[in-house]
């Protein structure tokens, strides 16, 4: 965190990742997705006016401050914490961690999806990113139910009827573990696509198109 002093009121405004909850981001990055049409086919520059705003609407969610107060302030003030915050959101590196602390417990990333985890929780887990597109904030409103379903403790057994109460424990999960699960599945679809290709002689596309029809077969029958 840094603290910043605006017209003599000082605002901590987070520098890293591990600063931010998932909770956080995800009412930041709302706002950075109203100003901009994820939706369009090709992105275009936002214009100085659309930018001011923009920043004006991410400024008052840094601070809290109310439209009034924040009609009060200088341009340069506010750009200039704005700008911090961009920092923040240059692209996170991975550190290839496998366990995170949460709460005074230790909780670990599924290395292998078929052995401590059932192929049943990979599913469930998978079935869950059919729905992005629906979501408000796309794939980082899904991670807390992945990592609530995948990621145990030592010790702990699948229960379904925990998995809700836990979802909305790790909304409060920082942003530097956020990123390192959604890595860490990443690599391992990586991983599991070329075992496909290895045995079934596919390309990458055939295998996904397989992975599709699989998981939809699944769900019917399921239904």
């Amino acid at each position: 965190m840094v603290e910043i002093t605006i017209q003599d009121k000082k605002y901590d405004i987070p520098t890293d990742w591990k600063d931010i909850t998932l909770e956080w981001w995800c009412g930041l990055y709302s706002i950075i997705s109203r100003h901009n049409d994820d939706e369009a086919e090709v992105q275009r520059e936002l214009t100085d006016v659309e930018v001011l705003k923009m920043n004006r609407d991410m400024f008052m969610y840094l601070t809290k401050i109310d439209l009034n107060t924040m009609n009060k302030l200088d341009m340069e003030s506010v750009n200039s914490a704005i700008s911090v915050v961009g920092e923040l959101l240059q692209a996170y590196e991975p550190t290839g961690i496998d366990r995170f602390e949460f709460e005074g417990e230790t909780y670990l990333f599924p290395k292998e999806f078929l052995k401590r985890n059932t192929f049943g929780d990979y599913i469930e887990s998978t079935h869950l990113d059919n729905t992005i597109k629906i979501m408000k904030n796309g794939k980082f409103d899904i991670l807390p139910e992945q990592m609530a379903i995948l990621c145990r403790r030592i010790d702990e057994e699948y229960d379904d009827d925990l998995i809700p109460e836990k979802t909305e424990r790790f909304k409060q999960l920082t942003m530097d573990i956020i990123w390192e699960f959604s890595f860490f599945l990443t690599m391992q679809s990586v991983k599991l696509t070329r075992t496909f290709q290895m045995f079934l002689g596919k390309t990458e596309e055939e295998v996904e198109e397989l992975k599709v029809e699989f998981l939809q077969l699944d769900s019917t029958t399921s239904s």
